[in-house]
């Protein structure tokens, strides 16, 4: 079920199985007609949104919770109170890293009804790649929403203060947003003339190509101004099973995925000179890629498997459900 079509980030998936909340005018008809056991609501809202539902049809509900539905950070009006309603009501919450279920905790959510669910990478199209540690390449990667919690402010100034030490180097940003004209305007004021390019968004498959031919790939995620928070970036989970070394940040969950030193570098967030640092360190140390890569490869192998992850939701659903899915 979705709110409405442009809600949906894929309209390719638009079909007979797809429906719309607002045109369901009998939920136990509803159910009953499409064999319907358990509710899962992807956001926070969703899942405030589906609690009528839920008390029509007395069906369990789960909700997964990502970065922003764990801030206040441009919610509705009483958008905690609300929440605090679904922790009461709802039957489980999967948040998508220890760092949200921390936050949902303090919120009032009942420690007993959650169950963290990291979000995981389709490891059949994403194989690991031995890194070029002989090569001279020193392109860099960021891919993300053109909002302030991906940092790529913070990841052009780093890479600013670095870029005079290793001229043959660039820095590709891809991605669209409300900031896209103030990043442009960015890299205006701070020279980076052709070493820089920001690319609107693409197709996966194409971002996938330009993850495999980068030399480095960064994500400098940071809690924005109005609060707004990351899980962990999905595109950090990608790069890292393709292979590609990571520099990253210690924002929320992402340090359940990286191990400063072990499966790449991190640095706090919302520091140029830190995050600098770290691009130069990864860029002078070539000859540690390979370790570096093959143990972000196992960790996302042993955490971050989609195949893995959705046998362990199914095994949630079974528990909820007394071992009656249908």
């Amino acid at each position: 079920m979705v709110r409405q079509p442009k809600y949906m980030t894929d309209l390719s998936l638009l079909n007979e199985k797809v429906h719309y909340l607002s045109e369901i005018y009998s939920p136990k008809k509803f159910i009953k007609k499409n064999n319907i056991s358990l509710l899962h609501a992807h956001h926070g809202q969703l899942g405030i949104l589906l609690l009528p539902f839920k008390e029509k049809t007395k069906l369990p509900l789960v909700t997964s919770i990502r970065g922003r539905d764990a801030t206040l950070a441009d919610q509705p009006v009483a958008y905690l109170e609300h929440m605090k309603m679904l922790f009461e009501k709802g039957d489980q919450f999967y948040p998508v890293c220890h760092y949200l279920a921390d936050r949902m905790i303090s919120w009032g959510c009942p420690p007993k009804k959650i169950k963290v669910l990291y979000g995981g990478v389709d490891l059949k199209k994403y194989h690991y790649r031995a890194p070029d540690v002989q090569g001279s390449g020193q392109n860099i990667l960021s891919v993300g929403r053109l909002v302030e919690k991906k940092g790529h402010h913070v990841l052009m100034k780093a890479y600013k203060k670095i870029k005079d030490r290793f001229p043959n180097s660039t820095l590709t940003i891809i991605g669209r947003g409300d900031l896209q004209e103030e990043l442009l305007s960015l890299a205006k004021q701070l020279d980076l003339g052709d070493s820089f390019k920001l690319l609107n968004h693409l197709p996966k498959e194409q971002v996938k190509q330009h993850m495999m031919n980068a030399d480095l790939f960064c994500a400098a995620s940071m809690e924005a101004s109005n609060g707004d928070l990351e899980g962990i970036p999905n595109t950090l989970k990608e790069a890292m099973a393709l292979g590609v070394p990571v520099v990253s940040t210690y924002h929320a969950g992402i340090p359940e995925l990286i191990t400063h030193n072990k499966e790449g570098i991190l640095a706090q967030e919302n520091n140029v000179d830190e995050l600098a640092d770290a691009l130069e360190y990864m860029l002078n140390t070539r000859k540690h890629w390979t370790s570096f890569t093959e143990a972000a490869r196992q960790k996302v192998e042993q955490y971050f498997d989609a195949d893995q992850q959705l046998l362990l939701q199914a095994k949630y659903y079974d528990e909820l459900l007394g071992g009656k899915r249908k």
